[in-house]
């Protein structure tokens, strides 16, 4: 390793992943080089020999399985972390095989995840460097001494007075010995033994004179062999025993021996030293431990875990019982991070080890896969695939139960609910089935509970793999869906109580060249859970703004022009900033921009919502609130919230005729807002009836296939250049 700054070298065809791995790994005060393919990251690698290197799978001309291939090859002991986009386990086994020290999923949600995986993999190297300049100090000092003492021997066969000089010399060396030099019979019998035996066992070397050394090692099986191999080879090296000292203390030890056969007038002789390697010992057991083992929670990794899973499985076979597999996801509490600060997620992280280790059985695993991701693996649930899957729902609505009590977190208190999925083991259908598979259910199985509104508990079904694998080839083609401009915007107009369009309502719509229409509902929460819902909305809001400002230069007035905004949009730092940005970019009005939350994101950390609210209210943009009230606890808000509308939800439109729950509710929402000066709008207005109802009510604002469907920008600028009360003729 270099003496000054410690140099990462990111091997990666995407220039932004590059660039954010800069950023973040810089302010750490790590020098960062970057490769934009594999060719280059060799020949960088050759050049600069970095500390560790971050490398991509799939790049071109020269693959990141090559790269590893080749580092490996060249540079044993520098670590490499493969970050890769693809989620295939077999990919994650193949990088191990080919030298990956890590491997971890892009995109990156939590840099914490990077930063503890870059620190663990520099510390392991470390130990790994000490470790073998340890070995070859000793090496060197054990050729060193035996040399002395053969240059002493020879001495002794010249004149008494060398004799009596080697004499000097070998008992200073004797006496000053930092490893334990011994002369043993083969019978045990102790015939010389340096005072440095007192430093490792308390015992003096004149107290253990004649009498048996095997009295000190306590594993009869290891003296066995040690005189065994001793008697074929003639010799042993770095030959480990444990050594019991005067307090009984086991002490682990390394000897090198030599076996000097008997002559008419000595019997054969045992020579050698003997050094204390505890140091060692520990330091590889923390090697160890970094390999299989979190470094945040402590808890084994994913690689003790599939080692476990396996373990278990073939056991479950073998006795013909089921076990069953956990997989916990923290719902939102990526919020938390973003917002407190990532000391206080690592901190909730390692209180929810705690708890989910606390009332563990010996015979069950709870590891950390990484992120906000955790495993419990229950061994022996049932010897009847009811009975597990009876005691797997109990013991998953007990964790369920448990992690959802609230945390005092460095000052802060906080709530966080797991989604739990479920994979019950082994599988009665396929025979073939291995840990990853298992692996891979359970998280589909979570993955459902996410999709199904979270805080929930999902078994895996062969049904929820089809559709995982459906999300994962809307995740691949969604990657590219920008660049090949297969994404549109549409717009539904929101008319006043006379039909005159007073607004539009953005809305994506995505047309694959192979596969046609995809659903917002089924591409949108892909793009959410990925991160490519960022530069997906920087699109749609940067072209609802060119929109505004092209109907503003052909004389249309189109009021205002709402866009929808993620949560992750939302919690971005720099969100306020790139509105700001676009807004110039465009040279578009910002009053006439308007943008739509959802009730469950202003109530997320409610005072940075407030400050971002009233930052786009001082730039003259709109704000409303899509689908109010489908969530909870926002009535407590809304009069701190500068707001500009509020949305009906189109469920409580829909059934306003046959639901008098739903119809009050609708009228206590327009009252509320007309008493705290809001505007409304009641989305999916269909029918003579609910139209007549809300007008009726003193609703004055309205979308819905009563008036419109969503439609293309060139049907829309037509109909709003047409000026007609809608719905049209």
């Amino acid at each position: 390793m270099s003496n000054g700054p410690i140099r990462i070298l990111t091997i990666d065809d995407e220039e932004s992943i590059r660039t954010s791995f800069r950023l973040y790994l810089e302010d750490f005060d790590y020098e960062v080089l970057e490769a934009k393919n594999g060719r280059e990251g060799l020949a960088l690698f050759t050049s600069e020999k970095p500390d560790l290197v971050l490398c991509d799978l799939r790049m071109p001309e020269v693959d990141g399985l090559e790269v590893l291939s080749r580092v490996r090859e060249s540079s044993p002991d520098t670590p490499i972390i493969v970050v890769s986009g693809t989620g295939v386990i077999s990919d994650a086994i193949e990088a191990v095989q080919c030298g990956a020290w890590n491997y971890l999923l892009k995109p990156i949600q939590n840099f914490s995840t990077l930063h503890h995986a870059v620190e663990q993999a520099l510390e392991r190297a470390r130990l790994i460097r000490e470790n073998r300049t340890y070995q070859t100090q000793l090496e060197e000092e054990v050729i060193s001494r035996t040399q002395d003492l053969q240059e002493t021997m020879e001495d002794l066969k010249n004149t008494n007075y060398q004799v009596k000089m080697s004499e000097e010399r070998y008992r200073s060396i004797y006496e000053n010995l930092q490893d334990v030099y011994f002369e043993i019979l083969l019978d045990g019998e102790i015939r010389e033994v340096s005072p440095s035996i007192n430093r490792i066992s308390d015992y003096t070397n004149k107290e253990l004179i004649g009498d048996n050394v095997w009295q000190f090692y306590p594993r009869r099986e290891d003296r066995e062999r040690f005189i065994d191999d001793l008697k074929q080879q003639g010799y042993v090296s770095d030959y480990e025993l444990q050594l019991r000292d005067r307090g009984g203390r086991i002490i682990p030890c390394s000897i090198n021996a030599r076996l000097i056969a008997a002559r008419e007038d000595r019997p054969s002789i045992i020579c050698g030293t003997l050094r204390d390697i505890s140091e060692r010992k520990l330091a590889e057991a923390h090697i160890e431990r970094l390999a299989y083992y979190d470094a945040l929670t402590d808890l084994p990794n994913r690689r003790l875990l599939i080692d476990r899973l396996e373990r278990d499985l073939a056991r479950a076979r073998r006795h013909k019982h089921y076990g069953a597999m956990l997989f916990l996801d923290l719902d939102r509490f990526k919020n938390i991070n973003d917002s407190l600060g990532h000391h206080v997620g690592d901190a909730l992280l390692e209180e929810v080890a705690r708890r989910l280790t606390s009332d563990l059985r010996l015979e069950d695993t709870v590891s950390r896969l990484g992120g906000d991701e955790f495993i419990m693996l229950l061994a022996d649930m049932g010897t009847e695939p009811s009975t597990a899957a009876s005691q797997t729902q109990a013991k998953a609505e007990q964790v369920q139960k448990h992690l959802s009590q609230p945390y005092k977190v460095l000052g802060h208190d906080l709530h966080i609910t797991p989604s739990i999925g479920v994979a019950i083991f082994p599988s009665d259908d396929d025979p073939n089935e291995d840990g990853n598979d298992i692996l891979r259910h359970a998280d589909t199985a979570m993955y459902r509970a996410k999709d199904d509104g979270r805080d929930l508990i999902r078994f895996f079904l062969p049904s929820m793999q089809a559709a995982a694998d459906q999300r994962l080839s809307i995740e691949k083609d969604l990657r590219f869906a920008l660049e090949r401009n297969e994404m549109q915007l549409y717009f539904q107009p929101q008319v006043d109580g006379k039909g005159q369009i007073v607004g539009a309502e953005t809305l994506l719509r995505w047309q694959h060249p192979e596969k046609g229409f995809i659903s917002p509902a089924d591409f949108i929460p892909v793009a959410e859970a990925t991160g490519l819902i960022l530069p997906i909305g920087l699109w749609v809001l940067e072209m609802s703004c060119w929109q505004i400002k092209k109907w503003s230069d052909a004389g249309l007035s189109i009021g205002h022009l709402a866009v929808n905004v993620s949560p992750r949009q939302f919690r971005q730092p720099g969100f306020i900033s790139q509105i700001h940005q676009v807004v110039a970019k465009t040279g578009a009005d910002a009053q006439q921009l308007g943008l739509e939350l959802t009730e469950g994101m202003v109530i997320d950390n409610i005072n940075d919502t407030i400050e971002k609210m009233q930052g786009l209210k001082s730039m003259g943009i709109e704000l409303s609130i899509d689908d109010f009230g489908t969530g909870y606890s926002s009535l407590a808000y809304l009069k701190r919230l500068p707001l500009d509308i509020i949305k009906i939800d189109q469920s409580f439109v829909r059934d306003i005729q046959t639901d008098a729950g739903d119809a009050a509710i609708v009228e206590t929402i327009i009252a509320m807002a007309h008493h705290l000066g809001l505007r409304v709008i009641a989305e999916g207005v269909e029918t003579d009836f609910e139209f007549d109802f809300l007008n009726q009510r003193n609703c004055r604002g309205y979308q819905g296939y009563y008036f419109s469907r969503p439609i293309p920008e060139a049907a829309f600028t037509s109909m709003l250049a047409s000026n007609k009360p809608l719905p049209l003729d």
